[in-house]
C-alpha cells in the first residue's frame, strides 16, 4: 500500500507500507533530497537481502523521525532507515515502525488507521500512486542491459547440432552385492524365476 507521510519534515507522496519487512529503507537519491549532514550516517551496517533474494551492502543507517496523519489528528516516531544505494520510485516504511504508532492497516480498504491524542488518525492509499511505483518499477528492469550470449565451444557460431554429452556418459546400473542363483518356481512355468544368494543354506533355499 502506497501512502502519504512526512520523514524528517518533508512530504513523502510515495511511502510503501511493508508489513511483511522488518527494516525501513530510504534510498540514497531520496535520503540527499533530505539534507542531512553524512556525520549523522551510521556506516556500520550488515548485508541486507533483497527482494530478489541478493545481498546487499547499505550505504548506512540513520534515525529519521517519520509522521503519519494530519493535524490535529497526527503521529510522529524516530526509527532507523536503512540508506540503500538502488533506484527506486518509494521509501520502505516497515512493520518496526507500525508497532511504535499501533497502526491497524486493512488493504481491502487501502486504509490505515492509528490512535492520536485527538482521537483516531487514518491515511488512506494512494492508488494512483501504486500505479505509478508499478510502471516505474517496470521501466527501470526493461532498461537493464542483455545478457550476454555464450556460445558453445565446439558449435561454430553456436550453429547445427549440439551433441549430447550423456551420450558418452553410460547410465550406472545397479549391481548386486554378491553372486545370485536363478531359481525357477515352477517347472510348468520356466519364465517364472527368481535370483536369490548362492550363501543360503540348504533348508532356506529348499
Amino acid at each position: 500500500m502506497i501512502i502519504r507521510a512526512e520523514i524528517a519534515n518533508y512530504d513523502i507522496e510515495r511511502v510503501l507500507i511493508d508489513t511483511g519487512s522488518s527494516i525501513n529503507v530510504i534510498f540514497s537519491d531520496a535520503f540527499r533530497g533530505l539534507g542531512i549532514a553524512d556525520s549523522m550516517v551510521n556506516r556500520q551496517t550488515t548485508l541486507l537481502l533483497s527482494f530478489s533474494e541478493d545481498l546487499v551492502q547499505p550505504v548506512g543507517s540513520v534515525s529519521l523521525p517519520i509522521a503519519f496523519g494530519v493535524t490535529p489528528r497526527k503521529t510522529m516516531t524516530y526509527d532507523q532507515f536503512l540508506i540503500i544505494d538502488c533506484p527506486t520510485a518509494y521509501v520502505i516504511v516497515g512493520r518496526t515502525a507500525l508497532t511504535e504508532i499501533k497502526a491497524h492497516l486493512s488493504l481491502h480498504m487501502l486504509l490505515t488507521k492509528f490512535p492520536t491524542c485527538n482521537g483516531t488518525g487514518a491515511v488512506r492509499g494512494d492508488q494512483l500512486s501504486a500505479r505509478t511505483c508499478y510502471a516505474t518499477a517496470i521501466k527501470s528492469v526493461a532498461c537493464k542491459p542483455p545478457m550476454e550470449a555464450m556460445v558453445v565451444q565446439g558449435v561454430p557460431n553456436s550453429s547445427g547440432p549440439i551433441d549430447d554429452l550423456r551420450e558418452d556418459m553410460p547410465t550406472p546400473q545397479a549391481q548386486p552385492a554378491e553372486e545370485l542363483d536363478t531359481v525357477m518356481l515352477n517347472e510348468e512355468h520356466p519364465g517364472r524365476c527368481v535370483k536369490i544368494s548362492t550363501i543360503l543354506s540348504p533348508y532356506i533355499r529348499a
